[in-house]
């Protein structure tokens, strides 16, 4: 190789090099902060002092406060909040560990979803942590979640602090959004087939279906004053039918509203323990889903239903209205 080719090949390795490392001696994040730290350094002391968090996207604000030692959602009617997801989201905000920097460049933050959260069509969104005296003890945008960080069932969110460009990728499962069922149990029932003692299922001129227990067996289940010379499935496949009714999840819920026609479905429930649950069910005019309104109840764990109604989307609706073909016989 020529003596002056090799030189200049020299010359643009020293330069490069000199590049890759004066490039790594301005980058922001080793001057200020290393991997392995707390995202939040403070949080775990002042933990026990949050008594709002405020979740913000595209102009609208999501606020859950603490009333006393419960949670309530400001913004569904004051709902009672489900207290271990709302104290997990804090413990995951306090806990979160910093694994990685990320981009600073502004036009890259849509792709982790860490974009300006008061834009229009915003995918991130602003969590804010309050005490009572009104003082911030945190503020983050919140980006996408990452499954299986480091290990199965492990995950990592992206974070970016709101008044600076540095994005950083941390471990902890917060799932902070203005999602209900980040908040809430979205379980209409904490109930299974064996805490059920009968079930009645009204729709209209239909066939009503009353599911209860054998006579003969009481550890089994049979359709009662049912359609004489026609077969159901065995007992088996009606807990089948129940377990799947009793685990539907909601989308949504609201403040009971006031309706002037015939509930679509009425459901009654009478558990092992002689609490009932009378529920109705109203589909909704334009769309595929239906309300569930909680019009009497006596059981416990359903007391706070009372006065509100829960969405189900299409899927749910056709899981949670027991027909007639899904207790027939099946060939």
């Amino acid at each position: 190789m020529p003596r002056k080719l090799s030189l200049a090949l020299f010359l643009l390795a020293a330069i490069f090099l000199f590049l890759v490392v004066m490039t790594g001696r301005n980058t922001s994040w080793d001057k200020k902060i290393t991997t392995g730290e707390y995202y939040f350094p403070g949080l775990k002391d002042e933990i026990n002092d949050v008594s709002l968090i405020k979740i913000s996207q595209s102009g609208n604000t999501f606020e859950i406060v603490r009333l006393d030692n419960e949670w309530i959602l400001k913004n569904k009617d004051n709902f009672p909040a489900d207290t271990n997801k709302v104290k997990t989201n804090l413990i995951a905000a306090s806990n979160a560990i910093k694994i990685e920097p990320k981009t600073q460049r502004q036009h890259l933050f849509t792709k982790l979803d860490l974009e300006d959260a008061s834009l229009p069509n915003a995918k991130s969104y602003l969590m804010e942590l309050y005490n009572d005296n009104n003082k911030i003890l945190a503020s983050v945008i919140v980006g996408k979640r990452i499954p299986n960080l480091i290990k199965r069932g492990e995950f990592g969110v992206y974070l970016r602090n709101p008044s600076s460009m540095e994005t950083w990728l941390v471990s902890g499962n917060l799932n902070a959004s203005d999602g209900v069922k980040n908040w809430i149990s979205t379980r209409l029932f904490d109930l299974v087939p064996d805490n059920i003692l009968r079930l009645h299922v009204s729709r209209g001129d239909r066939t009503p279906l009353k599911f209860g227990r054998d006579p003969i067996d009481n550890n089994k289940f049979r359709m009662v004053d049912f359609l004489s010379g026609i077969e159901t499935r065995t007992s088996i496949g009606l807990r089948s039918v129940m377990r799947q009714f009793l685990k539907v999840e909601f989308r949504d819920m609201r403040e009971g509203d006031t309706y002037n026609l015939r509930p679509d479905a009425d459901i009654e429930i009478e558990t092992i323990d002689n609490y009932t649950i009378n529920l109705e069910v109203y589909n909704e005019p334009i769309g595929q889903g239906a309300w569930v309104f909680v019009s009497k109840t006596d059981h416990p764990d359903q007391i706070k239903n009372i006065g509100y109604e829960f969405y189900l989307d299409q899927n749910s609706k056709d899981e949670f209205i027991i027909k007639l073909e899904h207790v027939l016989k099946v060939d």
